[in-house]
């Protein structure tokens, strides 16, 4: 049998200063704050993203793949858009960038007022960076602007002098204008300006 220590040959605790007892405790209320602050801002975080729409653009980003008259796409088949034989205002943007969410009511108005009359679609290229693969996106946003059956959309000189707009005419390799283009956030009025112009 081991040797028994008895009470009186066991070393006493050596009492902790007050100072090392208080900075323990500091310590311990810094960590159950930083937890607790991290506890709460996970919290709001999951309910603020339960209560809203998937992406900034609502309940019309909502629709099948390949549905033609759908706000939100991940890919652009200009043959369909072609093939709808109606204007077509496509914008290159993101979820994520400050003129593209203040843009996105606007685009939501377009698509709910001009269903079957034309396409407006919403590509977010930080989700879908082979989107905007072969036309002329170098900046988001940027709305690539079509006329019914393919042909690029060509403003009037009185859109861009009473609206301000500045458009981009990209021409291919035969020296045929292939895109127009606009750069930057729309207004309302500016996007209705555009689709009246377009024949909408």
């Amino acid at each position: 049998m081991g040797k028994k220590r008895s009470a009186a040959s066991a070393k006493p605790a050596r009492p902790r200063p007050a100072s090392d007892n208080a900075a323990a405790g500091s310590k311990r209320r810094a960590i159950i704050a930083v937890i607790m602050i991290a506890i709460v801002l996970v919290g709001a975080w999951a309910i603020k993203g339960a209560g809203e729409p998937a992406g900034a653009l609502g309940e019309y980003a909502a629709g099948a793949e390949g549905d033609i008259w759908a706000l939100e796409a991940s890919s652009v088949s200009m043959s369909d858009i072609a093939a709808a034989n109606v204007p077509a205002v496509i914008d290159f943007g993101s979820d994520s960038c400050a003129p593209c969410k203040a843009m996105a009511p606007v685009l939501e108005e377009a698509n709910r007022s001009a269903q079957g009359s034309a396409i407006v679609k919403f590509v977010d290229v930080w989700k879908h960076p082979n989107a905007a693969n072969g036309l002329p996106v170098q900046v988001i946003p940027t709305q690539l602007l079509v006329m019914p059956g393919g042909a690029p959309y060509v403003p009037s000189a009185s859109l861009s002098d009473e609206f301000g707009l500045e458009f981009s005419r990209y021409d291919d390799e035969s020296g045929n204008h292939a895109y127009t283009t606009h750069q930057g956030a729309l207004t309302q009025e500016q996007m209705d300006a555009i689709l009246a112009d377009m024949g909408v």
